[in-house]
């Protein structure tokens, strides 16, 4: 397992794995590997944008390579004084449970601190248990919850101070 920083080549693959559900089971081995390349971005302006909303807001953003196929995926960027925000954050469904994620937290977390920031936030959804607990199992403390009208989840604010 490799995890390293992005490359505009990747964009189409990390495009294609943010689209796979990550609403499930935790590991669904059935999902192909390699990921064919997706020709349209995401809903999410950022991923559209990587360079630009990552990399050059003193952020960074970071894949993870198992078997010479891209797994993992997720960036943080400054959000307030010392504090980073952690998105995108996808695991391949068919290679979860076999320490991609932690890989990669773990990855972000170290660049978070060589950037000088000193805490990490995040949010996920209650409809992701496995979500919300693998920050846990992380260090990441709840520090609030969020739930509007017509959404049929909350969404859970984590910090973890590095």
């Amino acid at each position: 397992m490799t995890v390293r920083r992005f490359r505009d080549a990747d964009v189409a693959t990390l495009w294609a794995l943010n689209d796979l559900p990550n609403i499930a089971a935790t590991a669904d081995p059935s999902v192909p590997l390699p990921l064919p390349p997706s020709t349209r971005p995401p809903g999410f302006p950022d991923l559209a944008d990587i360079r630009g909303c990552f990399l050059d807001a003193g952020g960074d953003f970071l894949v993870v390579e198992l078997d010479g196929h891209v797994v993992g995926m997720g960036g943080i960027r400054p959000s307030t004084e010392g504090r980073a925000e952690v998105l995108r954050i996808r695991v391949h469904p068919a290679t979860r449970r076999r320490g991609v994620g932690r890989a990669l937290m773990s990855a972000l977390e170290q660049r978070a601190a060589r950037l000088g920031l000193r805490e990490m936030h995040l949010d996920t959804a209650t409809n992701q248990p496995e979500a919300m607990a693998f920050y846990r199992s992380l260090g990441y403390q709840e520090i609030g919850r969020e739930h509007r009208p017509g959404w049929s989840w909350t969404l859970v604010y984590y910090l973890k101070t590095l």
